[in-house]
């Protein structure tokens, strides 16, 4: 498996912030892949968290579409 197929499911599973990816042996450049997946069609969703520090960062989840129905 691959730090992007890692990375991904690391997003599957719950709010992943740059470090934890890279923590998990997943990507460095978080912030990027997620760019790129966007582009690709995937759901990514982001939250501004508050560091025990009191630095603000970005934490990404990969959700599943939901069907809208009209």
């Amino acid at each position: 498996m691959n730090h992007k197929q890692r990375t991904m499911d690391l997003l599957r599973k719950g709010w992943t912030t740059a470090l934890s990816s890279a923590q998990a042996g997943g990507c460095m450049s978080l912030a990027q892949r997620v760019s790129e997946w966007r582009a690709d069609g995937v759901v990514v969703i982001d939250k501004w968290v508050t560091t025990d520090g009191g630095a603000r960062i970005k934490a990404y989840r990969i959700i599943s579409p939901t069907k809208w129905t009209a």
